[in-house]
């Protein structure tokens, strides 16, 4: 049997200690990199849904507007059904605060996202008829819709999820299965425009424009603290040219 001396052990010994700091380090580097790469990733498809969401909001005033508003007796009212359906729940900027402790707390019934009139644009379903189909609201009729995302903030249809029942599933792939960690609320200019009508005796005050928040909440790989993503999209109120 090999018998090894007390400066052979010693050596031996230092040497296998640098060797294992040194695997260490390597493997903390590439779980770092690893990591990094993963948030870079979900950062990326969130931002691609904000995106997508916001050129919803962009295409459904602009198709109010290439409605002409309702003036024309001829007109498909479905742009205007849906303009009339992303903003009648708009809330004044006090009303709508982000700053969540957590993900969850968004989705706790003291603070739910119904409370602040928030709402999901059915990107794939814009060309169905029914607005509801496509303006998808967080209400009691929706809970079971909207929720905390398991991994990062997407909107989940039936051809790109596998974690539902058959009941939960439909085969109709313009349909939401669900949504997470995303959502729009709509805020108004508090300060309004006031509208004289025609014959001069009566006047109306309205929002001139609106603030559309599409705000975002997930939790990166293996971070207690929340990721939040939120833009704003401005669009100014196409109805003060009709009246």
């Amino acid at each position: 049997m090999l018998k090894l001396k007390g400066d052979t052990l010693i050596e031996v010994t230092i040497a296998v200690g640098i060797f294992s700091m040194i695997a260490v380090i390597i493997v903390s580097v590439v779980n770092g990199s690893a990591s990094g790469a993963q948030v870079a990733l979900e950062t990326t498809l969130a931002r691609e849904e904000i995106d997508a969401q916001a050129e919803a909001l962009r295409f459904i005033q602009s198709s109010y507007i290439s409605s002409n508003g309702g003036m024309s007796a001829t007109t498909d009212t479905k742009y205007i059904r849906l303009w009339d359906e992303i903003t009648k729940n708009a809330k004044n900027s006090s009303e709508a605060q982000y700053d969540p402790g957590n993900c969850a707390d968004l989705y706790n019934p003291a603070t739910n996202l119904s409370d602040q009139g928030a709402f999901i644009i059915n990107t794939k379903g814009l060309k169905n008829a029914n607005p509801n189909d496509i303006i998808i609201k967080a209400s009691s009729e929706n809970e079971k819709i909207f929720f905390p995302a398991s991994t990062y903030p997407r909107v989940i249809y039936p051809s790109n999820n596998l974690l539902f029942t058959d009941e939960e599933k439909t085969d109709n792939t313009n349909i939401i299965n669900r949504v997470e960690g995303i959502y729009i609320v709509a805020v108004k200019d508090i300060n309004g425009t006031t509208i004289v009508s025609n014959d001069s005796t009566t006047t109306e005050k309205i929002p001139a424009y609106y603030d559309f928040y599409i705000r975002t909440c997930w939790y990166g790989p293996g971070a207690d603290r929340p990721s939040t993503i939120s833009t704003v999209i401005r669009l100014y109120n196409p109805k003060i040219g009709s009246l």
